[in-house]
């Protein structure tokens, strides 16, 4: 097994982790640890298939997803004084063994399509790529806590980066530009609204908030 292999198989477990460990500073921590694997797999992708593109991927994520989205996150989690997130559904234990099965199934269903299409053919790559993403996915409707849910946007979008340099890294520099930056503004409008929600609620947990059901 190659070492991009292995870097690919660490993403999965560190999704695992950041979706299921209670404490959130530990997971931001785990999300920063897995966002530098993916700068990893971006550089070694590069080197291999002298895609010279992702070099640039690598380090713009680098500056924002290693570095600033945590920044971020660290900053809202000290504002709140807020130390592990509130009971999620189906439990600590239950959601992310129910999440991680289903990634992997669906992602063991739909890789052969991707990569179809890919420009860079790296099966395990790739379906951590799709693990990734659905972790994120699950993510939002198993857990209740607003940082959590934040964290399970990041997750997504790691995964669509990881697709998206296997299947497009040849794109326009300004479209790679964007997608890289985009998680920023991202983090910061729902870091914002996380706030106006504590306030509101003294309470990051979403399912509170009945009144605002249609």
């Amino acid at each position: 097994m190659e070492m991009i292999d292995i870097l690919a198989i660490c993403m999965i477990v560190t999704s695992l982790a950041v979706f299921g460990l209670r404490n959130l500073k530990l997971s931001v921590g785990i999300y920063a640890l897995q966002t530098m694997i993916l700068v990893s797999i971006f550089t070694m992708l590069s080197v291999k298939f002298s895609a010279h593109q992702l070099g640039m991927w690598a380090v713009v994520a680098f500056f924002t997803k290693v570095v600033l989205v945590p920044t971020i996150l660290f900053c809202l989690i000290k504002k709140l004084s807020v130390i592990s997130e509130d009971e999620p559904v189906g439990g600590f234990f239950v959601s992310p063994v129910i999440a991680m099965g289903f990634s992997l199934a669906i992602a063991m269903s739909i890789y052969p399509i991707f990569l179809e299409f890919s420009l860079i053919k790296e099966k395990i790559v790739l379906i951590a790529a799709v693990t990734v993403f659905m972790m994120g996915v699950f993510g939002f409707m198993l857990r209740n806590s607003f940082i959590k849910q934040i964290l399970a946007y990041c997750l997504f979008e790691n995964g669509i980066h990881l697709t998206l340099a296997l299947m497009a890294y040849n794109s326009h520099e300004l479209v790679e530009l964007g997608i890289l930056t985009d998680a920023i503004f991202a983090v910061i409008i729902m870091s914002i609204l996380a706030i106006r929600f504590y306030k509101a609620y003294d309470s990051l947990d979403t399912s509170k908030a009945t009144n605002l059901r249609g």
